[in-house]
């Protein structure tokens, strides 16, 4: 049997680099969580609004749908409600679904629809309280945040665990009244029969993808440099923060943060 978590991880990488691939899709994450990231756990450490940093958010545009089907090596074979083509055994007669057949080990296929994005409407706010926090002491250099989420109206991911598995899906019923399509197998779907599929998830209202920020490690070997290794319980120096460092975040956030 394959890995197909694994597999579902890795198409998704490839298809969306620079994001996080979220697991299960259900779990909920927020533009502005923040994450610890010491060592090999990722663990969640509340949000922004906990050290201080406010921001706002802004809607940005995703592609409506996306379909990801291992190079075409995923074949669906629809079936409308009173047909009764080749290939179905599980769903009746006046069911309406799809045959969804893998020709791979690690064939994917996903399905997300209604994709919308959320994120950091301005970011030199972000960059700015992150820096008075780090030179407090709040704010650890192992600590990242959530700028970016992409959240789905639907999404159905089937992963195959050997060769030739197949899964047939059951539509929602008012989605059989006329031709399917392959939006209709997101989200509100049943999974009627499956054969050696690793991975079958089906649910409405999910968080596939997010990104994540943190300190530049650059920035802040930089910082340590000019004004001195942090101190247990207070910042990089005591005294205020160096003005030169909260106008740098405020003119060139890039140079503050950055993706993880």
């Amino acid at each position: 049997m394959g890995d197909s978590l694994g597999s579902y991880r890795s198409a998704m990488r490839d298809a969306w680099r620079g994001w996080w691939i979220n697991w299960p899709l259900s779990q909920r994450i927020r533009v502005g969580d923040v994450l610890d990231t010491t060592g090999d756990t990722i663990r969640p450490a509340g949000d922004l609004a906990k050290y201080g940093i406010t921001f706002e958010t802004g809607a940005a545009a995703p592609p409506a749908d996306f379909l990801y089907d291992a190079n075409g090596s995923v074949k669906v074979t629809f079936k409308l409600a009173g047909a009764t083509p080749q290939g179905f055994s599980a769903l009746a007669a006046a069911d309406a679904g799809a045959l969804v057949s893998f020709d791979g080990s690690s064939s994917v296929l996903a399905l997300f629809t209604g994709l919308t994005q959320d994120r950091f409407a301005d970011t030199r706010a972000v960059a700015t309280g992150l820096v008075r926090r780090y030179w407090s002491g709040d704010w650890a250099k192992e600590l990242a945040g959530v700028t970016d989420v992409i959240a789905a109206a639907g999404g159905t991911v089937l992963a195959a665990a050997e060769r030739d598995a197949s899964a047939e899906l059951r539509v929602d019923a008012h989605a059989g009244a006329g031709p399917i399509k392959l939006a209709d197998l997101s989200g509100k779907v049943a999974v009627a029969r499956s054969s050696a599929v690793g991975l079958q998830w089906t649910g409405t209202e999910v968080t596939p993808f997010y990104r994540v920020f943190r300190l530049r490690r650059d920035w802040l070997n930089r910082v340590e440099t000019d004004y001195g290794p942090k101190q247990p319980g207070r910042g990089a120096a005591p005294g205020v923060v160096p003005p030169l460092l909260v106008e740098e975040a405020r003119d060139d956030p890039d140079s503050v943060l950055e993706t993880l």
